[in-house]
């Protein structure tokens, strides 16, 4: 199978968690997802949640079937179907998280004397990936060609960013690159689902020091109002157990001949 493969980071990236906004809003501890679509829809120049607002409340209730809602932003649309696979690099996977306060000094963003607004955020430092975006026929052919070559040549028709205009993306190494097919895993170097555990008392690949991190994080979008469809996913270095392994899981794994990397594709 053949996959668009590329480095993503930034100096700072902020992947915002819509359950929490208390004290301070946090970030998902890599890019998820939705947030993965959005980044490749930026680039190609789709339409995103403002444009699905707007065509919505522009229909108002005359939508009809050869002019109906959206129930999704166009980015999403494109990409729903979409198999990628995102391999964290940094410390075990592992970034920085800072909170970084600031003002928002918009009239309309505090109702307090002054009309500022102190903001908390989490911020990642220093992230960075390498992506992999499947040609198995997730994305239409026309899409994904655009896609690589967009990629490929360094460009964009909206600038990309990680989860927010403040944090820059930067793209780099990009390629198209020929992945085969695993039969036996040891080791998975991308984020998979979390059912396929560690094995007790396994191997760490390499000799280094274990590590195993598992979060919640957001793989699609229900149609209602938009919302994250969460699912478990775990990186880590610890050989996995194979008596966890289903069909279905290996048909979604593959290795990186380039590099040796074991692949999972969610």
């Amino acid at each position: 199978m053949q996959a668009l493969r590329f480095e993503l980071s930034g100096e700072t990236a902020f992947f915002k968690k819509p359950d929490v906004n208390v004290y301070a809003y946090f970030t998902y501890s890599h890019i998820h997802k939705v947030a993965l679509y959005g980044l490749l829809g930026a680039v190609l120049g789709l339409g995103g949640y403002t444009q699905q607002y707007e065509r919505n409340m522009a229909l108002g209730g005359k939508a009809k079937q050869d002019n109906p809602a959206m129930p999704y932003p166009e980015f999403y649309e494109v990409f729903r179907d979409a198999s990628v696979s995102i391999v964290p690099h940094g410390d075990r996977g592992y970034f920085s998280k800072k909170i970084q306060i600031f003002n928002n000094t918009v009239g309309y963003a505090s109702q307090e004397e002054g009309g500022v607004l102190n903001v908390r955020e989490q911020w990642l430092e220093r992230p960075r990936w390498t992506i992999y975006v499947a040609d198995d026929g997730g994305v239409d052919r026309e899409v994904f060609d655009r896609l690589a070559d967009y990629v490929q040549h360094s460009k964009a028709e909206y600038i990309p960013y990680l989860g927010k205009n403040d944090h820059p993306a930067t793209i780099s190494k990009a390629r198209l690159v020929e992945l085969e097919p695993v039969d036996e895993p040891e080791y998975i170097d991308s984020l998979r689902a979390a059912h396929l555990s560690a094995d007790v008392g396994g191997y760490v690949k390499d000799d280094q020091m274990q590590s195993y991190l598992q979060e919640y994080l957001p793989v699609g979008l229900n149609a209602a109002n938009n919302g994250y469809i969460l699912e478990p996913l775990v990186f880590s270095n610890q050989e996995i157990d194979t008596d966890e392994l289903k069909a279905e899981d290996l048909q979604k794994m593959y290795r990186d001949a380039d590099n040796g990397r074991t692949l999972y594709f969610i």
